[in-house]
């Protein structure tokens, strides 16, 4: 088995089960009568923007899958020398980013949406969100990594940093809401607990200046 095999193999698996890990809790929300998309209203463009770089990077996947040629105009593979073994951290990744959108998922349970809620929703801070506050799009960007990884060409790149950068901008839209919602409840979590790591990085710069 070739190594271009081995990699649409795996990102095969990886739209599979990215798909499924967002498809099949909105089908429950839906059938619980709750609204699983939510609303855009209070986003920012720049956050609007991510449905479209999340498509952008579905497409290229399957462009890559399944078109008979390699459509690679502008690659890096003799930049980066990639391997077999970069195949596999890129692989891992991917697993650990489902593994951590699924969790994610799971915890927020009915108060899962794919955009702001309509409907009230509870503050969550326990299981994986007691260890970070956004643990689905710290598992996202582990995919847009790992896909790269495994496809190291400039356009993923640049597909990959526009994905940094719009759903960034949606985290930051989520937490303005969050606050505006829930107050000092909010604030004490946020300041406890770290957008994407365990400890907010304010504080570790603020130690280190100290």
């Amino acid at each position: 088995m070739n190594t271009i095999v081995i990699i649409k193999i795996s990102l095969i698996f990886t739209l599979i089960l990215f798909i499924l890990g967002f498809l099949l809790p909105l089908i429950l929300i839906k059938r619980a009568g709750k609204d699983p998309h939510g609303t855009h209203h209070g986003s920012k463009i720049l956050t609007r923007l991510s449905s479209i770089s999340i498509f952008a990077w579905l497409l290229y996947l399957l462009l890559f899958i399944f078109l008979p040629l390699n459509i690679v105009l502008f690659d890096l593979l003799e930049i980066m020398n990639i391997s077999f073994f970069l195949i596999i951290i890129g692989i891992t990744l991917t697993l650990v980013g489902f593994l951590f959108e699924l969790l994610g998922i799971l915890t927020l349970g009915l108060n899962f949406r794919i955009e702001l809620p309509k409907e009230e929703t509870e503050l969550i801070t326990s299981g994986i969100y007691s260890i970070m506050r956004n643990p689905i799009l710290f598992g996202m960007f582990l995919l847009f990594i790992g896909s790269f990884l495994m496809i190291p060409d400039i356009f993923l790149l640049i597909i990959t940093i526009c994905n940094f950068i719009t759903f960034n901008s949606k985290a930051l839209d989520e937490e303005k809401f969050l606050l505006t919602r829930f107050g000092e409840q909010y604030q004490v979590y946020k300041n406890r607990v770290g957008m994407y790591f365990p400890i907010p990085l304010r504080r570790i710069f603020k130690f280190k200046k100290s």
